[in-house]
Order: structure tokens, then sequence, then C-alpha cells
């Protein structure tokens, strides 16, 4: 899938109003003002975005605007995070590198019996379509997600498309506010935010009034994790979380696409819940890359062996990409067939 207009952008580009949809957002969520303005000047200075946000949080602790900013900054990336990849799936007529990977799973899982797991950080919906494109499964309910015998996915850090519910004190409730102004209410009280941990939905998009549940006394926010280092925290229900520990005690291959494996606390769930042995297979753009995310993953102590494969997703994805007999390149197919030509190691 090419490049384009409506490619989601990087996690250091995600605050940077360089499309209209981009500028829209920035508009409408006003009070993330300073923090964008913060973590843009961080992002061109080459920062790491997510120790960033996390020295910001922890310097203005007591701060009373922080909770606004944070909320709204959820907001932001909520909406910037629906239109830009719906917008570049539409445009790619849904023909993304997701769809060819789960295509060249799929056949081996279902041969085998296996349950395919798939975990993401990122919050898009791009793998949702590509999931509903190859197995023909549409996630209406949240528990959509780790109930089907054929594929389970879980978003530890959250998704546009997931609300979480949240309380406001006793005795205050926005009644009598135009539905496209409560969410904006919300974040202006967002340090008064009692939020239910365990009680999250898939938004309707054909519902009115999506922040507000008149008959729980209840509101729904957008169910995103701020990116953190080493703070960072889970945005999903609980039983995402021991549906994902359950299926980790199954896990012979870890096998990891373009991230770096700087998420402690995922980490932390390897660690405890991952069988001994297990093998890594680190899929990047360049062997730098690779080699950062082994190092990371690394020391979960879980893994005897690992591979890299340094050609980028598209490569990855697809076996039938042409490529020059020379040059060396490992696909999704190769790692399922225990290929002889990858090359394992040990440290």
């Amino acid at each position: 899938m090419q490049d384009g207009e409506w490619r989601p952008p990087l996690a250091t580009s995600l605050f940077e109003p360089s499309s209209r949809e981009a500028k829209e957002c920035a508009l409408e969520f006003v009070r993330a003002t300073p923090l964008l303005m913060h973590l843009r000047s961080a992002a061109a200075a080459g920062q790491d975005i997510e120790e960033v946000l996390e020295a910001y949080q922890e310097e203005k602790s007591s701060y009373s605007a922080l909770q606004p900013q944070l909320t709204a900054l959820r907001a932001y990336l909520s909406r910037l995070l629906t239109k830009l990849p719906n917008r570049w799936h539409e445009d790619a007529v849904g023909q993304t590198n997701y769809v060819s990977l789960l295509n060249e799973l799929a056949p081996t899982f279902e041969e085998r019996g296996q349950v395919a797991r798939f975990v993401t950080f990122n919050y898009d919906r791009l793998l949702e379509y590509a999931v509903q494109d190859v197995y023909g499964k549409r996630f209406r309910d949240i528990a959509d997600y780790i109930s089907w015998p054929e594929v389970h996915l879980y978003k530890p850090h959250g998704s546009v498309n997931w609300s979480q519910a949240a309380k406001l004190p006793p005795g205050l409730w926005l009644g009598e506010q135009d539905p496209e102004d409560v969410l904006h209410i919300l974040i202006e009280q967002a340090a008064n935010l009692e939020w239910l941990p365990n009680d999250y939905q898939v938004d309707d998009p054909e519902d009115g009034d999506p922040h507000r549940d008149p008959q729980n006394q209840t509101y729904w926010l957008p169910a995103l994790a701020v990116p953190a280092r080493s703070k960072a925290r889970f945005s999903c229900p609980q039983s995402h979380l021991d549906a994902l520990v359950r299926d980790l005690r199954d896990v012979t291959t870890v096998v990891t696409v373009g991230w770096r494996g700087r998420e402690r606390h995922f980490l932390d769930l390897l660690a405890t819940h991952l069988r001994p042995g297990s093998r890594l297979f680190v899929v990047a753009e360049h062997e730098t890359s690779a080699m950062a995310t082994v190092d990371e993953v690394w020391s979960t102590q879980k893994f005897d062996r690992y591979a890299i494969s340094a050609d980028g997703f598209s490569t990855f994805a697809s076996s039938q990409i042409a490529m020059p007999e020379s040059t060396p390149h490992t696909t999704a197919a190769d790692l399922l067939a225990e290929s002889a030509d990858i090359h394992w190691m040990t440290r």
C-alpha cells in the first residue's frame, strides 16, 4: 500500500497540524493547545514523545489544568486517528498490508486449529478492517474482540471507536446541554471525573448523544491511553487483559511488526506469563531498529532464539512481492512454514 495524503501519522507527527483534518481537530479541542505545542517542539528537537509526556505529567501533577489538557489530548487523538486512517483505508480500497498479512496467516491457523492472536498498540481501526475482510468478523461489541474462536484482537492502549464510562460528583448532571457540547464540558470537568475501570463500549456511529447515558447517570469519553515511557497504563477492559494472559500461556513464537518494544507494562506481562524458551521474530524497516527491539524484548528473559526481517512490513506481509533473487527476505508464510532459510540466533 502506497504512502499518501491520508497516511496515518507516525508518533512524532501526531501533534503537527500538517493536514486540514489535523488543523480541524486542533481547533476543536483547544484545551489541548498548550500540550500540543509542547509536544510539537519536543518532536522537532528529536526527543522521545513518550518520555516527554511522562515528564510533563510529573512536572505539572498539581497543575489544575493538567487533567483537562490530557483529556482533550485523548479526544484530539481519537478524532484525528479516526479521520486520517479511515480516509487512507478508503483511498486504498481496503487493500492494506494488514489484509495481506492476515490472508497469509489465516489458512495455516485454520489448518492447525489455532486461534490467531494479535496485539496492537495503534489506536486506529485498520487491523479491525482487515479482520473483517479476511475473517468476516465485525466488532460491534467490546466482547467481540476476544470471543471468536478464530481470532482474538487485543488493543491494550484503547481504540478510537471505544469509550470508557465515567461519573461526575453526585448531584452534577449535564442533562440539558446540547449533545455537541457535552464532551467539551466533560473535558473542563476532567479533574472531577470518576472513571469506571471496567466499563467500556464500542461506539455506535448512529448515536446522536454519544457521551451521555441518562439511564445510568454516566458519561462516555474516548478510551485511549496517553503515551508514556515507563508509567503507561492499559486502557482496555480487565476481561481483555485476563484473556490476553490466558493466550500468552499458549504462545511459542512472538512476532513484532514495527514495535519498538518499549511498553514496560506489556513487557512485564510477557515476563510473567509467556512460556520460557519462546522464539522472537522482529519485523522492521532496517536492521538497527530491529535489533533495538530485540534488545528491549529480550529483557523479559523468556526467549531463547530470535530472528529479524529488516525489509519492512510490506515484504513480510506478502509472499507475492517481486524482489531480486539475490535479495534475502522473509515473509509471514516462510515463518509459518518453519522455513529453513530463517536464521535463528541466540545470545
